[in-house]
């Protein structure tokens, strides 16, 4: 692993979780004016929830534009981000949500974080008809 790859990754790890603060917040914030268990409708927590995976998916769409090449690395340590903020988010009792709520609000994240950084292999073995795999490993 050279300079220049690094660079790109360490990128890839700061824009990725800038970009799912920022598209978290519109799927949120702007579009639902906050999505809570308690004061949101059933509608809302569905859609919410959507649009926040999309956005998740988002973030790591555009985290594998800078990172490109390392497919562990990159994801593995945006969802340790994600983890720590909703362990700090629970026990520090910012949250008011049921702990469920918000571990599978985070689940989505994470899972929508994978999924966007792995978008061209999942969408080359459906257009393939081949079997998903990563032959960019470089980690």
């Amino acid at each position: 692993m050279d300079l220049k790859n690094i660079v790109f990754a360490i990128l890839a790890i700061i824009l990725g979780e800038f970009a799912l603060i920022l598209f978290t917040t519109i799927a949120q914030e702007v579009v639902f004016n906050g999505i809570s268990y308690y004061t949101s409708s059933n509608s809302i927590i569905i859609f919410g929830g959507f649009l926040t995976f999309l956005a998740a998916s988002g973030a790591g769409i555009l985290s594998r534009i800078i990172g490109r090449h390392y497919t562990l690395t990159v994801p593995s340590v945006i969802s340790f981000f994600i983890m720590i903020e909703m362990a700090y988010l629970i026990f520090s009792g910012i949250t008011n949500d049921p702990v469920w709520f918000d571990l599978l609000a985070g689940s989505g994240l994470i899972i929508g974080i994978w999924i966007g950084y792995h978008y061209p292999e999942i969408k080359n073995s459906f257009v393939l008809k081949t079997n998903y795999h990563s032959t960019l490993q470089k980690d």
